[in-house]
């Protein structure tokens, strides 16, 4: 009996230690802390790529705090392919690697493969990108949409609130892109209203590939004021872009703060640069990894602080002229948009040199405008920037600042005599040509067309026209101008002069204006007079025109760069003044504004 009661009590100590060693169901959430882990930690680092300073530097940091903690780190480079990606987590997980460190290329594409190492019980960290699922235990990173914002505030203040904004985005799909473009965007549109964003395109983190798409921008957008790049790799290429089509002027602001880009904030060509930390991101990814691993808790958030690298914050001081110099600038109005741009690069042009700049608006009369001169003359400026109201009547004030050694510069517009140094101007012959050749083929060669001349004795008309009718008399021998008046490169002169000529002509087929000023109050008559069908085409691409070609109401505008203009005239003034040579032509380029 004793035995039998011995044999009972025996299994029944084996059955209960066997209950006690039987396996128990994976959590599908990863706990506070994890049972330290028998011998030696590896751990896992997946990167998007190597072939970015940014992730290279994060690699670093995390080499050095594994070695530091004596931990191994085995690192995998994706190559920006989210193929490569799977496949090299799905590699370390048959390794059995202790953790898993995740930079993802795609935040959806990564979460099948994070979901396998859950189900391997290896936890997942992710490095400065986050992922769209899978049980992630921390998630070190920057706050990317606070950046974007702090990068649109610092942009927005140094284009003065106002102008065309181009944004370069990262790859589609990573948190990155999407939280830095969603700072960005938020603050522009609630804090700088009267900034227009004219292009957001991707250039997908790469260098490479932000110089070829600025490069197509640019081509589109002859007037840029700001580009902001989710990455300093972005905004290098289109710095580079920029250079090469003699784009300047332009305020560039990246992210990452990678070694180029700050060297970039010291050469005076980036304005600014949102600086993270990625060798302390790897360093705190491992850091954190590693106090899991041992049974430590640690925060689902990681955050690593921010900060702008600007001129300022290095200590950069930019670099005065020798003497102070102070330019004139004489424009034969400030009563046009145009001119109010060009004035507007100009002194953002002076202020960047640190040069002084006072502009005199002549108000389209020739006699201010030569008193507007001699009183320059009189003040010792250094030299004198002209957009003259006539070419001829000019010409004895230019002659009076050649007597006093005050160098001239024209701008726009031509002059008829006096000695002048550079004419910074976009070859209107070229553009009153353009302006015909789209005009013949929109009315298909024939019918009856308008042409509504500017000031006369401007160069701007003289060259326009010229170019207009050397090219409709050569190449559109079916069409028949009908009539020829000018309008002074005024909006209500162009509506009048044009309400006189619907009256005369009952059938007109085309217009040409020397201005979008005129081709503006052209269309407002011919709507008052119920006339449709009519072809429009302006010359100026001012903000007005190119809304009214979105309308479908303007059929096209020949654009020339206002703003650019300016800025060269004063940057072409002080190369002068300090000695350099310049170019006695310097040409602004045109382009054709169509819906």
């Amino acid at each position: 009996m004793k035995r039998s009661r011995f044999f009972v009590s025996f299994f029944l100590l084996i059955a209960l230690i066997l209950s006690g060693c039987a396996p128990k169901a994976t959590p599908t959430v990863a706990p506070e802390t994890q049972a330290p882990p028998e011998g030696e930690i590896t751990l896992g680092l997946v990167l998007s790529t190597l072939n970015n300073p940014f992730f290279v530097s994060l690699r670093d940091g995390a080499q050095k705090a594994a070695d530091a903690a004596g931990v191994k780190l085995i690192v995998v480079d994706a190559q920006d392919d989210s193929a490569k990606m799977v496949a090299g987590i799905e590699d370390l997980i048959s390794k059995k690697v202790s953790a898993l460190l995740i930079n993802p290329t795609d935040a959806d594409a990564v979460v099948p493969a994070i979901q396998k190492a859950n189900e391997a019980n290896i936890p997942v960290f992710t490095v400065d990108r986050g992922a769209s699922g899978g049980t992630v235990v921390s998630h070190i990173a920057s706050d990317n949409v606070a950046g974007g914002k702090m990068a649109a505030e610092f942009l927005c203040q140094a284009i003065g609130g106002k102008g065309n904004v181009v944004e370069l985005q990262g790859i589609a799909g990573t948190s990155a892109a999407r939280d830095r473009g969603q700072g960005f965007n938020d603050y522009m549109s609630a804090n700088c209203k009267d900034a227009k964003i004219v292009a957001q395109q991707t250039a997908n983190f790469n260098r490479d590939e932000g110089l070829k798409v600025f490069e197509n921008i640019l081509q589109a957008q002859p007037d840029i004021a700001g580009v902001f790049a989710h990455n300093d790799e972005m905004i290098l290429g289109a710095i580079q872009a920029a250079e090469a089509a003699g784009r300047t002027g332009i305020v560039f602001v990246g992210f990452d703060a990678i070694d180029d880009a700050v060297q970039a904030v010291k050469d005076g060509k980036l304005a600014a640069t949102v600086a993270q930390q990625p060798a302390l991101m790897g360093q705190l990814a491992v850091e954190t990894a590693v106090k899991y691993l041992k049974g430590e808790s640690v925060e689902a958030f990681i955050p690593v602080a921010l900060s702008l690298v600007t001129a300022d914050s290095l200590g950069v001081t930019p670099a005065k002229p020798e003497k102070e110099f102070t330019l004139g600038l004489v424009l034969s109005t400030l009563n046009n948009p145009f001119f109010v741009s060009l004035r507007d690069g100009a002194q953002k042009a002076a202020d960047a040199a640190g040069v002084k700049l006072i502009v005199v608006d002549a108000q389209d009369d020739s006699a201010k405008m030569v008193a507007g001169i001699e009183d320059l003359i009189s003040k010792k400026v250094s030299a004198l920037l002209i957009n003259p109201t006539d070419a001829d009547a000019v010409v004895p004030a230019i002659q009076k600042a050649n007597e006093a050694n005050i160098p001239v510069f024209t701008v726009d517009r031509g002059a008829s005599g006096g000695t002048v140094v550079s004419h910074i101007a976009s070859d209107n012959v070229a553009g009153g040509k353009m302006a015909a050749e789209f005009l013949c083929q929109a009315i298909g060669g024939k019918g009856n067309v308008v042409e509504l001349q500017g000031i006369a004795g401007t160069s701007a008309a003289r060259d326009r026209g010229q170019g207009f009718n050397d090219y409709m008399s050569a190449n559109c021998k079916d069409a028949k101008i009908v009539a020829q008046q000018t309008a002074n490169f005024n909006r209500d002169e162009g509506l009048k002069v044009f309400e006189n000529i619907l009256q005369a002509q009952p059938d007109i087929a085309g217009v040409f204006a020397h201005n979008d000023e005129m081709i503006l109050g052209a269309i407002q008559a011919a709507e008052a007079a119920g006339r449709t069908g009519i072809v429009f085409v302006g010359f100026d691409a001012i903000d007005d025109a190119v809304q009214a070609v979105k309308d479908g109401k303007l059929a096209a505008t020949v654009a020339q760069q206002p703003a650019l203009m300016g800025q060269l005239a004063v940057e072409t003034a002080v190369k002068y003044l300090k000695g350099e040579t310049v170019e006695a032509y310097i040409p602004v380029a045109l382009s054709l504004v169509t819906k």
